[in-house]
């Protein structure tokens, strides 16, 4: 008799090696095996031990959820420089992130026994409807680790995401690998025959559509030359007063730089420039950025700049936001302005004020990286400048789909992404950030222009290939026509679907569970 996987210390390993598997497809690089197996060893021990306990569940998922994600967050190690408290975020991500695989994998293995319905829809469902959840999670909300942005640096794979948007391209993943755990168990026999037949015709529909999508022709319409700066300013000298001057300096040489070569609109990065805007909402001429008014004026080219912005009013208090606000050709600042809307949890904003604000506001040293004071904005920001309109994203906000398409649904035309990531070193979450990108311009079928302070900038095109990409931490100036987007998309038009699907499929198999009383499905046999 062979003993079922569990049962011994081989079988127990196989949640910390699925694990494993997940944590290293977050890592950019051609392994794309990784990003069509990571779950199957988890599957295959749920499978073999449908009668293990909740607690035995719950502890393969803590253990796999937990390896994946110390090894996917491993690039906090590069925040270690500026300061301690990164090991606090890094431990806090990974156990909350843990927590959450593990009441997922429970309630997996819950409703399969249960009711038996196949791993290639109970996976997507489960897993695709905790995606969503987290995502609407306050002032907690977390997309970054979504699974489809592993697989956005392979934009051909995903060209469908402009129609099922990334909750889509996560459930056509978790159903890939469903349907090959479902071949490997059953080969030799129908079942086994069957799930090979449904493998291969899911891709073969995702792979045409892709192929379809990758070489039709590009719609025509207008363009934008546009430059990006990336002035490469390290966090050490950007928080000195003392280097102001040199900073402006840097930035009028690059910017001029761009214009010389035709740029229409010169874009600089998050928080680019040099101070914050202080303005008195009583009086409207505080409303200004003078030095960047003059340089716009004597290049005869509109500046788009992430700016600190603090909105003061009579009662002395006031509203800082991590801004974003344009100067047309002739120097004038454009009334309409947006700012970051996702704020960064502690780093930027203080979550869940009433209850984490006492415990750090107010404490010096290097305590201070934790009482964010930022304001979400009132809304991302649409500039109509340059004779278009470009919606803005501050920072990690690309990350989060539901921005970007709100952007194209309120008119833009061109997308561009500010940000300074230099907190992440030369650590690889900086290609996979800017990979994420990709799967914002496929979804909506827009260009985007991505700038960030030390790298990685670039031009990012409608199926998501990227365009003189800069290298870090260094100085760059590039220029491109970047077409501007004309019609929504179906994802734009029907949002996330595929995530909606997802929870009412979770609702019906749990109702479906729940119906079945205290039945138990027979052992799995061993195999």
């Amino acid at each position: 008799m062979i003993a079922r996987a569990g049962s011994g210390p081989a079988g127990r390993r196989l949640p910390l090696a699925g694990g494993l598997l997940l944590g290293l497809s977050y890592l950019p690089g051609p392994l794309l095996a990784l990003n069509l197996t990571a779950f199957v060893p988890l599957l295959w021990w749920l499978e073999t031990n449908r009668d293990a306990t909740s607690y035995r569940r719950l502890r393969a998922g803590l253990v796999f959820g937990a390896t994946a994600h110390l090894v996917a967050l491993h690039c906090m190690y590069s925040m270690l420089e500026h300061s301690w408290l990164a090991a606090l975020l890094y431990v806090g991500m990974t156990a909350a992130l843990a927590a959450r695989i593990a009441l997922e994998v429970a309630l997996l293995g819950w409703l399969r026994r249960r009711t038996g319905i196949s791993w290639a829809l109970l996976l997507p469902v489960v897993w695709v409807a905790f995606e969503w959840l987290q995502s609407r999670a306050g002032d907690l909300r977390l997309t970054g680790e979504h699974l489809a942005h592993t697989v956005a640096g392979h934009p051909f794979l995903v060209q469908f995401a402009d129609v099922t948007g990334p909750y889509g391209v996560t459930a056509a993943l978790l159903a890939f690998q469903g349907l090959l755990l479902e071949t490997i168990r059953g080969w030799g026999a129908a079942r086994g025959r069957r799930a090979l037949a449904a493998l291969l015709l899911l891709s073969a529909v995702l792979l045409a559509y892709d192929a379809w999508a990758w070489t039709r022709p590009e719609p025509g319409g207008d363009s934008l030359r546009v430059g990006l700066v990336q002035p490469n300013v390290p966090l050490a000298v950007k928080h000195d007063r003392e280097t102001r001057g040199e900073q402006w300096r840097k930035l009028v040489v690059l910017s001029r730089r761009a214009a010389e070569r035709g740029a229409e609109l010169v874009v600089w990065p998050e928080s680019a420039r040099p101070g914050a805007l202080h303005h008195d909402l009583a009086r409207p001429e505080t409303y200004a950025l003078p030095e960047v008014a003059a340089l716009a004026r004597d290049l005869g080219v509109p500046i788009l700049a992430g700016v600190e912005y603090a909105r003061s009013r009579q009662d002395g208090d006031h509203d800082w936001y991590n801004a974003a606000l344009a100067v047309d050709a002739a120097g004038q600042l454009l009334p309409a302005w947006g700012a970051k809307v996702y704020l960064v949890p502690f780093v930027e904003a203080t979550p869940f004020r009433g209850l984490f604000g006492p415990l750090v506001a107010g404490r010096g040293g290097e305590w201070h990286w934790l009482a964010g004071t930022f304001r979400p904005g009132p809304a991302s920001a649409l500039l109509p400048v340059a004779g278009t309109r470009v919606g803005v994203l501050v920072c990690y906000e690309q990350l989060f789909p539901d921005l970007a398409r709100d952007l194209r649904l309120r008119g833009a035309e061109v997308g561009v992404v500010i940000t300074n990531d230099a907190w992440f070193g030369r650590s690889l979450f900086q290609p996979y950030q800017a990979n994420a990108l990709r799967l914002r311009a496929i979804e909506n079928r827009i260009d985007f222009v991505r700038v960030a302070n030390t790298g990685i900038s670039g031009f990012v095109d409608r199926f998501g290939r990227y365009h003189q990409r800069t290298g870090l931490f260094e100085e760059a100036v590039e220029v491109r026509e970047v077409r501007l987007a004309t019609r929504p998309t179906v994802y734009g038009l029907v949002g996330d679907a595929a995530a909606w699907l997802a929870l009412g499929g979770l609702a019906l198999a749990v109702l479906l569970a729940l119906g079945r009383g205290n039945t138990r499905e027979p052992r799995a046999s061993a195999c």
